[in-house]
């Protein structure tokens, strides 16, 4: 089982499938030589997309493994840890 919960796991996979598509069509305003601006805009709504997809699922597998630590599971503490430097590399 994933370590973000089958249904934040879901919801991301979702998310991505929506940024690829702006990827794509980020591509394609290259090849049409639009403004730049434009490009610009897209990137940064991008962006912000994966910014969104990171922070769930990093939210989700908090809230998981804190729920396992406070349950006095094993590996809860060391999966904490592991997210917390992964949540740190966002910054």
């Amino acid at each position: 089982m994933s370590q973000f919960g089958p249904e934040a796991a879901q919801a991301a996979q979702l998310r991505l499938r929506r940024i690829e598509g702006q990827i794509r069509g980020l591509q394609r305003m290259l090849g049409e030589e639009r403004d730049c601006t434009e490009i610009a805009q897209q990137i940064a709504a991008a962006r912000a997309a994966l910014d969104r997809v990171a922070v769930d699922l990093l939210s989700a597998g908090l809230e998981r493994c804190l729920r396992e630590e406070l349950a006095g599971r094993p590996n809860g503490r060391s999966t904490l840890l592991k997210l917390q430097r992964t949540f740190l590399m966002l910054r």
